[in-house]
């Protein structure tokens, strides 16, 4: 069979996006019973991002869980599993869940979050228990590498001056798009045994020799180290902070939205039906 390349397959799809609404015989490309799958709907089912790089294996096995996923929806039809009072009843529930969810995300999520650096700062200031430390961290930098020879040269180039991220340019420019060469802070328990054993020795500033591991060489230098009881610096939680301040305030959008909403509506409740019942006599009503 003639190879397809991701390229064609990609034009393949998006052609498909000029056609019309409606199916068309044409365009149909895979068929059970009276539903068919067209041409424009397996390209909207795929991300665009993606639909250059897929493999003509890649769209077959799409087709092929659409058919056998159709076979089972038309089969359960079939039994009549869509009028049994039970799944008429899961039906409801997840509507209901799924309408919740979507009044949710329109009137509080889709309000951007407005915390300020300045309550950031607050809430530091105020809540500065939380942010003691525990156990004795060290905040290092890291390069692994292949062999000792390399890992020698390149930690002679470093105490020389050499910058941490000057050498993983030339050696990982992926490690330098994502910074994962910077370890941020971490406990003993939290690194490799033989890592740990060296860098919680050593003084502030200082480089590692090679550290052999599974992996390969370690050299690490050590940036900065805190003990237990001290309190890590605002830099190190800014992130967590306005993360829980977020949340915080989605929290009490959302209590506003529902006393707004409760206003609307008549409600009575009669919670004292329940001392007069035992868990035992409800779960038989339920019956």
């Amino acid at each position: 069979m003639k190879k397809v390349s991701s390229v064609t397959i990609f034009i393949f799809l998006t052609i498909s996006l000029g056609c019309g609404q409606q199916k068309q015989k044409k365009d149909i490309i895979a068929q059970v019973g009276q539903d068919a799958l067209s041409l424009t709907e397996l390209s909207d089912e795929i991300p665009y991002q993606i639909q250059s790089s897929l493999k003509e294996s890649d769209i077959k096995e799409y087709i092929i869980r659409w058919i056998n996923k159709e076979v089972l929806y038309q089969e359960a039809i079939r039994l009549g599993l869509d009028e049994r009072p039970d799944f008429q009843q899961e039906l409801e529930n997840l509507k209901r869940e799924l309408l919740i969810n979507k009044l949710l995300e329109v009137t509080i999520d889709s309000k951007p979050a407005t915390v300020t650096d300045e309550e950031i700062q607050n809430f530091y200031d105020q809540n500065g228990e939380e942010f003691v430390l525990n156990d004795e961290v060290v905040h290092c930098y890291h390069i692994l590498c292949s062999s000792r020879q390399e890992a020698e040269a390149i930690r002679e180039r470093l105490t020389l001056g050499a910058p941490f991220d000057q050498i993983i340019a030339v050696m990982n420019p992926d490690s330098l798009r994502f910074k994962n060469w910077d370890l941020g802070y971490f406990t003993k328990d939290q690194i490799l045994p033989e890592i740990a054993k060296i860098v919680f020795s050593l003084p502030v500033g200082s480089y590692t020799n090679p550290i052999k591991s599974d992996f390969g060489y370690h050299v690490l230098k050590v940036v900065d180290k805190k003990t237990k009881g001290q309190k890590k610096d605002l830099s190190e939680v800014n992130k967590e902070i306005r993360l829980k301040l977020t949340e915080l305030q989605r929290q009490e959008n959302y209590e506003r939205y529902l006393l707004q909403a409760k206003s609307r509506y008549q409600i009575q409740s009669n919670f004292q039906l329940l001392d007069s019942i035992t868990s035992d006599s409800l779960a038989n009503k339920g019956e």
